[in-house]
């Protein structure tokens, strides 16, 4: 059984080199990265995934999703060549969890004739916003689990900071199969049967992580709705509302208040509207162990 991701990375060198090392260590076979031409680091940190096989970069020919749509051009590369049976579509903020054969998982559902698997999604969060020199992983240990739904306007106010929103799965496709993807990866077409979720499957999401990557993103994100003038406002909904809170100066505000105080901490714990998940923090630790250089 052959499973690949296929993942747009542009500027996340505080993503890149723990995505990959974590998915391969789950089993993953290569790593397919849409390059949206970082100018970060990002690439230096995959040369040595690049060399020893285990990713392939694909330069993006435009920003423009209208002429390159890069998750079905890269899996319609993959079926040309017949590189994978399974595809995931993970961002670099995505990390995929499981049982602890999860190939095996993934072959039992080939066998069975399933086409799409959808995956739920829960961020991540910390008590208080991330300290100077703490790795985010060891941080962001705060699973919510309890969230909202939202209006898909950025101009519509929250009854709860962004961090509870409500999100939708991501799927993973059998290769041999006809189905394509819809935008931002959480749908697929085509899909008549043969597509299931898996409860045993999740994926944890860390998007606010340090100040600095948040405000760098969000300013990567005008040059793409630029890019791509015919996306209507309710796709990126909240990264408009952050723009917009950039522009009038809130935006840090706004990043402070993704994190949780250590008294709504508890009473979330104990409503059980968030549950603590240090699943990623071991995933850490134990790699800072087996990896002595890490630690100097």
């Amino acid at each position: 059984m052959r499973w690949a991701i296929i993942s747009g990375m542009y500027n996340v060198a505080d993503l890149a080199a723990e995505f990959c090392s974590y998915h391969l260590g789950l089993g993953v076979d290569k790593i397919f990265v849409a390059d949206y031409g970082s100018d970060d680091g990002t690439l230096d940190l995959l040369a040595p995934f690049v060399r020893k096989g285990h990713v392939q970069i694909v330069p993006l020919p435009t920003h423009h999703f209208a002429n390159y749509d890069p998750s079905n051009a890269i899996l319609g590369m993959i079926r040309k060549e017949d590189t994978a049976d399974w595809v995931s579509f993970l961002d670099p903020d995505e990390y995929l969890t499981g049982p602890d054969k999860l190939k095996t998982s993934l072959a039992q559902a080939w066998a069975r004739g399933v086409e799409a698997i959808a995956v739920s999604r829960f961020n991540l969060t910390g008590i208080g916003p991330i300290p100077e020199g703490v790795h985010y992983l060891t941080h962001l240990t705060q699973k919510i689990v309890a969230t909202d739904a939202r209006e898909s306007s950025a101009a519509a106010p929250l009854s709860s900071p962004w961090i509870f929103t409500r999100l939708p799965p991501k799927v993973m496709v059998r290769v041999q199969s006809r189905l394509t993807i819809a935008t931002g990866d959480h749908e697929v077409r085509g899909a008549e049967g043969g597509r299931m979720s898996d409860p045993s499957m999740e994926i944890l999401h860390l998007p606010i992580r340090g100040y600095a990557s948040f405000q760098r993103k969000i300013e990567d994100t005008v040059n793409y709705f630029a890019a791509n003038p015919e996306f209507g406002p309710g796709i990126g909904w909240h990264w408009r509302r952050w723009i917009e809170l950039l522009k009038i100066g809130k935006l840090r505000e706004e990043y402070n208040s993704q994190f949780l105080e250590t008294n709504s901490a508890e009473a979330l714990v104990a409503g059980k509207q968030i549950v603590e998940d240090r699943r990623l923090a071991a995933w850490l630790l134990k790699k800072q162990r087996l990896t002595p250089s890490a630690n100097a």
